[in-house]
């Protein structure tokens, strides 16, 4: 912790609650982030239209810019129709109000991206934000605070560096959401504590992601299979949270993939790839090349490329490990390193359920077929429904990230929630029904005040349609077996009318 505070300025614990309190009252009291403009101007990064095409490249200021350009549409409140005929002269909208303080705390492995995306969502809904980056990244946390602290009011965001003791303080506050992004075991503590003050959570969390590869892969597509496989797990050194973690391959073709893999890191990725290389990106810390460099340590399985490493620079070579099984040590957690595990199989359904036994929920799911239509390939339709995952995509990897206008997040042990784009705007929304009624008169709204009248029944009765299908009593109140299809509605005899079947429903 010492050798990171000298990089990074920790904030202060006595001033932790202050500037919570500073956002919180500049939230309250001006209401100044209720204007559209205002948000637009926060958001705004002021550059040339020329400049912004030339120089607009990451996923980050995409967001930005997607956010910007829908504000509007984001925002219009929604015409709540099909309304009860006695609520007819009545607006009713479900309209979107910020939701307060938000506390956003961002990872290490993509400090820019991973920040703006939340943060350019929560300022869009119009909410204050406290802002906690990792310390794992101490100049860019330094750097990227001060830049976001000038640009953007401070009656509206503020800015903690730090670690551990930091975070605890800023939890001890109250806050109206809170966005985590990184590992599970800190993910649980964030939501014990906000359980405490009943405060919503998003968790984006990650999880061990498969690449399953079906067996009506054709001998020629393996070269573009393993290719794609390579970049998905080793990019960013394989710290990513969807990257593919480990490989199901089919017994007949398994030889030929890791053969292909081996090959491409050898010959077209990292031909000159040592330590210190700069285009290749290290291991973030001491503490973690130690847990991934005992993975391949401890790994009964065989090491077809890599396993180089230099613990003075946290280098580890992008390493295969083959002929593994579900037991070994490259298959208990999260891996998120250069790591790739490959586990053969001949009975697909046999390792679907194996996979969702240990490490069911991953944030993706990867899987590889000669046939992505799903209503034709039984494999594919099977495996979906198995694993549940909080993304899915088939013949590529890691894509289903950058997409502005898609949810991004996990299921169950991979975290929960989602946000980008629109859905930013709904997870930092509260969706308010909101109704407008008139002084006017009162007379549309006698039917509702005692005494019942037959003019008043007849008014209430105009909301149930003439062909409702009315269900019999055996779909109520005798459900030993599949539900019966219910009865349509005779309308010469009556028979199954609504009266009928009130009065038999409180005989």
């Amino acid at each position: 912790m010492s050798d990171l505070k000298e990089h990074l300025t920790f904030t202060p614990i006595k001033s932790i609650k202050p500037g919570v309190d500073r956002v919180r009252k500049g939230f309250h009291s001006t209401q100044r982030s209720h204007s559209l403009q205002f948000r637009l101007n926060q958001l705004h990064f002021r550059r040339s239209v020329v400049e912004t095409k030339f120089l607009e490249i990451g996923g980050g200021l995409k967001q930005v810019l997607h956010m910007m350009s829908k504000l509007e549409e984001f925002a219009k409140p929604e015409k709540v129709i099909d309304i009860p005929s006695t609520m007819q002269n009545q607006p009713v909208f479900i309209e979107k109000i910020p939701l307060g303080v938000i506390l956003i705390i961002s990872p290490f492995n993509f400090p820019l991206i991973l920040s703006i995306g939340a943060i350019a969502g929560a300022i869009a809904a119009g909410n204050a934000i406290v802002f906690k980056p990792s310390e794992s990244t101490p100049r860019c946390s330094e750097i990227f605070t001060k830049i976001l602290s000038d640009a953007l009011d401070p009656d509206f965001f503020f800015a903690v560096n730090g670690g551990i003791e930091e975070t605890t303080e800023l939890l001890n506050q109250k806050f109206d959401k809170i966005m985590y992004t990184g590992n599970a075991r800190v993910g649980k503590i964030i939501a014990q504590k906000a359980a405490e003050t009943l405060t919503p959570v998003i968790l984006e969390l990650g999880g061990k992601s498969p690449v399953i590869v079906l067996d009506d892969i054709e001998p020629e597509k393996i070269p573009m299979i393993a290719r794609r496989i390579a970049w998905g797990r080793f990019m960013n050194c394989g710290q990513t949270c969807i990257a593919v973690d480990y490989v199901l391959a089919p017994e007949s073709i398994k030889d030929a993939l890791v053969k292909e893999m081996v090959r491409i890191i050898k010959e077209e990725f990292y031909p000159q790839v040592k330590s210190g290389h700069a285009d290749y990106t290290h291991i973030i810390n001491q503490r973690a090349f130690n847990r991934i460099t005992g993975m391949i340590d401890n790994s009964k399985g065989n090491i077809a490329v890599g396993g180089d490493r230099d613990e003075n620079t946290c280098y580890i070579h992008p390493t295969i490990i083959d002929n593994i099984d579900w037991d070994d040590s490259t298959m208990e957690d999260e891996i998120f390193g250069p790591l790739l595990p490959v586990i053969s199989y001949t009975d697909l359904k046999k390792e679907i359920k194996e996979l969702t036994s240990r490490h069911d929920c991953p944030l993706n799911q990867y899987i590889f077929t000669n046939n992505p239509n799903r209503s034709e390939n039984k494999d594919l339709d099977f495996t979906l429904k198995s694993v549940r995952s909080g993304a899915a995509m088939v013949n590529d990897v890691v894509m289903t990230v950058t997409l502005s206008n898609a949810p991004f997040g996990g299921v169950g042990q991979s975290g929960y929630g989602s946000y980008h784009g629109k859905f930013s705007y709904r997870a930092f929304s509260h969706e308010r029904t909101f109704i407008e009624e008139t002084l006017a008169t009162d007379d549309h709204l006698s039917w509702r005040y005692p005494s019942v009248t037959a003019e008043k029944e007849k008014l209430t009765a105009k909301d149930i349609p003439n062909d409702m299908v009315i269900p019999s009593e055996s779909v109520w109140f005798k459900r030993y077996d599949d539900v019966p299809p219910a009865p349509r509605n005779d309308k010469k005899s009556g028979a199954n009318s609504w009266n009928d079947f009130i009065s038999r429903l409180f005989k």
